[in-house]
């Protein structure tokens, strides 16, 4: 019972820091005029005007209700943010501030075309800490091929981790590819959405080192995510997204080594 009410808890102060941000961007207070601690040198820009802003202690993304998934999620792993997650519940939670996303019932079948419901946040990078149960909100969730998310996603996950664990703070940006064509299955659900046909990652430390990767969803298990990389301002062309608008120059050493990279 203590635990259940010691999580209730949580969760309403989760929801009231949710609802303190809708009520600013309601007022027009908008993210270019104060400082997201999630976002390094500034929250991406170029998303569509329609999308929602949810900033929660833990990660800010960008919602697209058209697609269903987010443009673009930023957080920032410490080493005390990551933890122990193989017993913590990974419920999926509807979201009080964005009623029009992909519910748990849309997944269903997507095994059976590669497909499970996965997270732009992990959950065990915020294993840590008492806020951990947002990322299972549905907001937070994407379609995602299981041989990526097993294969050079996970690695990366995991060198990231290691490098936190070494170096100290690590800040990333994630979100989905969309290409002109569409590659990528669609769910079983007749609500309005678009599977990604990719994905980007885009990982920087707190003195301006920074690696960048694009994933395909149909890629083998077996590629290493260091034979996906790429570059930011390649994944700004295929995203229409800004990355870093606070830094005057986009001129940033390179991080791969620290990844495993050479």
């Amino acid at each position: 019972m203590a635990v259940d009410l010691y999580g209730s808890i949580l969760r309403e102060l989760s929801l009231t820091i949710c609802l303190i941000v809708i009520i600013f961007l309601a007022e027009g207070i908008y993210a270019g005029e104060y400082r997201i601690a999630h976002c390094f040198q500034g929250c991406p820009e170029g998303a569509s005007n329609e999308n929602h802003l949810i900033i929660r202690p833990i990660y800010a993304l960008s919602y697209n209700t058209s697609t269903k998934a987010a443009d673009w999620v930023s957080y920032r792993i410490t080493m005390h943010s990551i933890g122990i997650a193989s017993s913590l519940p990974r419920q999926p939670i509807l979201d009080n501030f964005v009623a029009d996303t992909l519910q748990p019932s849309d997944f269903e079948g997507a095994a059976e075309i590669g497909l499970d419901r996965s997270l732009f946040v992990p959950l065990v990078n915020f294993a840590g800490t008492p806020f951990w149960n947002d990322v299972n909100y549905l907001t937070n969730a994407v379609a995602r091929s299981r041989n990526l998310s097993q294969g050079a996603w996970y690695g990366l996950e995991w060198s990231v981790r290691n490098l936190v664990n070494r170096e100290g703070d690590v800040f990333i940006i994630a979100g989905p590819v969309y290409k002109s064509v569409q590659e990528s299955p669609q769910l079983h659900t007749t609500k309005q959405h678009r599977v990604p046909d990719a994905f980007f990652k885009i990982v920087v430390t707190a003195d301006g080192r920074s690696a960048a990767f694009l994933f395909d969803q149909n890629l083998p298990v077996h590629v290493h995510h260091c034979d996906l990389r790429s570059s930011i301002a390649e994944i700004g062309d295929v995203t229409g997204l800004s990355f870093f608008p606070e830094m005057t120059r986009l001129n940033m050493d390179p991080l791969d080594s620290s990844l495993g990279c050479d």
